[in-house]
């Protein structure tokens, strides 16, 4: 059990699993706001606007808002939890190949608009997170995809984490991409590799030279990190 500080009183947090915290015996649902940037969208107008299209076809169960388009070329969704679905991540930038994404992450609270349809209509830290974590990387110039939580130890812990899990993704081919995610659709390299229209050892090649299990693996363990890393950090300060 740790102690949170609200408007200088102090009451017992305690993190439960599936990102909900209680406060003072309450419990506080907490949620993953991803606001995706895309690169030099100037330049490829066409295709984004091919892109706007098709984008609520990217449908999981953890997500609260579908992804939509705001700020000209900007997609945002809500997710409940806390990163409970890292590989969200990787369908968004699959989707929007050729196109180059910067990922901004924002965990916390929403504070208002919860019950409207659209993310660009709701409010609270987790979007202030969000919007932080892509200020941060256009000011960089070096990340593509980083988190704000308002935990630094945490925040470095999963940045560092995202910056080696990019720079796989980083490398792979289109054929890559398509066997990759055909063959997490399919369930099996058979299959994948009858959608594919070629052979079933191309689909396995695809899959082992994309480093597709550690990729597998990574995601696993990133969907942990808020239970087993958050729980132990120092207490947070936060605006009620």
């Amino acid at each position: 059990m740790e102690e949170i500080i609200v408007n200088r009183r102090i009451f017992n947090l305690t993190i439960l699993p599936g990102g909900h915290r209680t406060i003072g015996g309450l419990i506080v649902e907490l949620f993953t706001v991803i606001t995706a940037d895309i690169i030099d969208s100037r330049r490829q107008e066409a295709l984004v606007a091919e892109k706007k299209q098709g984008l609520t076809g990217l449908i999981l169960p953890e997500l609260v808002t579908p992804f939509t388009f705001s700020r000209g070329d900007e997609v945002q969704a809500v997710c409940t939890g806390y990163l409970r679905a890292p590989s969200l991540l990787r369908q968004l930038r699959y989707y929007f190949l050729p196109l180059k994404l910067r990922i901004g992450i924002g965990l916390g609270t929403i504070t208002s608009g919860l019950e409207a349809e659209s993310s660009w209509q709701m409010n609270g830290p987790a979007f202030h997170h969000a919007r932080q974590a892509l200020d941060q990387m256009k000011y960089e110039r070096y990340s593509l995809t980083k988190l704000v939580s308002g935990d630094h130890q945490f925040d470095q812990a999963v940045n560092a984490f995202l910056a080696l899990y990019d720079t796989i993704l980083g490398r792979w081919t289109r054929e890559q991409w398509e066997g990759v995610m055909t063959y997490e659709a399919a369930g099996t390299y058979r299959e994948a590799a009858a959608r594919l229209g070629i052979a079933l050892q191309n689909v396995e090649k695809r899959c082992r030279a994309a480093h597709w299990r550690v990729i597998q693996q990574a995601e696993a363990a990133l969907k942990l990190m808020p239970e087993r890393i958050l729980p132990i950090t120092k207490s947070p300060v936060i605006n009620e």
